[in-house]
């Protein structure tokens, strides 16, 4: 197995054309805590990825499900962060909004909305990497969803962030029947921002 990624909570390597996600031990917790804090978000987040399939957006497939790791499968192809650009950036955003209403009319939340987080393979996006994510059928969460998902297109994307961001929110008003809410929501947790940074 050859380890492609290190992060705070799991380890991701990559064995044949499976991807195995295996959330680490933390010595500063209680053992018995930290087992079932890393159980509970394991199962967590395999039920989101297959709650998100169910609901029409493509994931990466669960094959194996442990205590403490997921196997899945392997997705070929380039990360939205490094292909996204002026010339596709309107058609990329409207796909990744028609996700995201798919997600939130199934109230899952991604928790971590980047375009590191997606997957062009073909002419198709895949989300990945749901380890923050939760199932919730709250405005606010959605609003945050989405709130996050700006944070990262203005720090990492900022040429295209107008053009990107407008066509997410049109997209995303027209094909979420509660899309209009959740804008409204967004507002206002952008105001609050706003308040706090003076």
């Amino acid at each position: 197995m050859l380890t492609i990624a290190k992060g705070a909570e799991a380890t991701i390597s990559l064995d044949g054309k499976e991807i195995v996600k295996e959330r680490v031990k933390k010595g500063y917790r209680l053992p018995q805590l930290d087992e079932a804090l890393r159980r509970r978000r394991n199962r967590s987040e395999a039920a989101l990825l297959r709650a998100a399939r169910r609901a029409g957006v493509l994931v990466p497939q669960v094959i194996e499900e442990g205590d403490f790791s997921i196997k899945m499968e392997f997705i070929g192809g380039d990360k939205v962060r490094d292909i996204i650009s002026k010339e596709n950036c309107v058609e990329i955003s409207k796909n990744i909004a028609e996700l995201i209403t798919k997600l939130h009319g199934s109230n899952i939340i991604h928790g971590d909305l980047t375009t590191s987080n997606m997957i062009l393979k073909g002419d198709t996006i895949f989300f990945i990497d749901f380890g923050l994510g939760f199932f919730s059928p709250r405005m606010e969460d959605k609003a945050t969803d989405l709130y996050l998902l700006h944070e990262a297109l203005e720090s990492t994307h900022f040429n295209i962030l107008e053009k990107a961001w407008d066509t997410i929110l049109e997209t995303y008003r027209h094909a979420y029947d509660e899309g209009g809410k959740v804008i409204k929501t967004l507002a206002e947790i952008e105001k609050r921002g706003r308040y706090k940074e003076r």
